[in-house]
């Protein structure tokens, strides 16, 4: 139809002339009509023709775009790479990861997606995400986790306030201390709660939120000073307010997620060989056997 003969079907196709021939002569025995008047080399297509290819061709073309894209999917081009993160990581070490994965892949289109804990079982069994990365684990048999670091709590407060004199804090220290403290049955709520059972002290709860990454706006309206983990302090960058350890307390670690079926995927292989070098230049402490592997790569 496009090219009014079959040496000029057979070029455009890639295919020989003869195989052009029978597919025409097939195409109309199973029809039982007549698709193209004869004439020398050249075919005049019917009106029967014209009417079928004017059905036929949109199909084509999506078919054609179809084959085109399984074809940069495969060749690497094009591609999404999708990485799912609590709010914590996506302050720093979400963002970094990604700034080194699209030095290594620059081929691919990244998308980060801010996920609660609720949300990471089904963001990786719908294959909405690559991959997903937390501080607290996922409690699933068919997910598999890695551990990349680990993060420590700090204690947030005023420059301006008496504790941020001191290089770093106990959890007896803020004992007193108004506090921005976080929901019950989350896990920034589960952790600060165990760390002062632990200590025996009963926390002056000041307000309650959902998201540690809400505490800075609080504090700066006076409601107190908060407690975060690590990763979420990177994220404080407002010079009236001052970071500071807390000892004494157990680091989190710092895990990336997959399906069991997807742990040998290459992106999600190079995914935690950027999250190890993200970790390393972010100053977080990284295991020295996870060190030496990512030097074997």
């Amino acid at each position: 139809m496009l090219t009014g003969s079959i040496s000029g079907a057979a070029q455009q196709l890639g295919i020989a002339q003869p195989t052009v021939t029978n597919t025409v002569r097939r195409l109309e025995d199973v029809l039982s009509v007549q698709l193209f008047n004869r004439s020398g080399a050249r075919l005049r297509p019917t009106a029967l023709a014209r009417q079928i290819f004017d059905v036929a061709a949109p199909s084509m073309t999506a078919f054609e775009q179809i084959t085109d894209r399984v074809n940069e999917m495969v060749q690497g081009k094009g591609t999404m790479f999708r990485l799912g993160v609590s709010p914590s990581v996506s302050q720093a070490l979400g963002p970094r990861c990604l700034s080194i994965f699209r030095k290594r892949r620059p081929e691919m289109n990244l998308r980060m997606d801010t996920l609660s804990m609720k949300q990471n079982r089904d963001y990786l069994w719908m294959a909405e995400g690559n991959c997903t990365v937390t501080i607290f684990p996922l409690d699933d048999p068919g997910i598999t986790s890695f551990r990349i670091s680990s993060a420590g709590m700090v204690c947030v407060v005023p420059s301006e306030h008496p504790l941020a004199r001191k290089s770093e804090l106990t959890v007896h220290d803020i004992a007193e201390e108004p506090l921005i403290f976080f929901h019950r049955n989350t896990p920034h709520g589960e952790l600060v709660r165990k760390i002062f059972e632990s200590a025996g002290i009963e926390p002056n709860i000041s307000i309650e939120t959902r998201f540690a990454e809400s505490a800075p706006h609080l504090m700066r309206e006076g409601f107190g000073i908060a407690l975060q983990d690590e990763l979420s302090a990177f994220g404080v960058t407002n010079p009236a307010l001052s970071v500071r350890p807390l000892a004494g307390t157990e680091r989190q670690p710092i895990l990336l997620h997959c399906r069991s079926d997807n742990v040998d995927d290459i992106e999600v292989r190079e995914a935690r060989r950027c999250l190890l070098q993200a970790a390393q230049e972010l100053g977080l402490p990284v295991e020295a056997e996870i060190r030496a592997e990512t030097r074997g790569r």
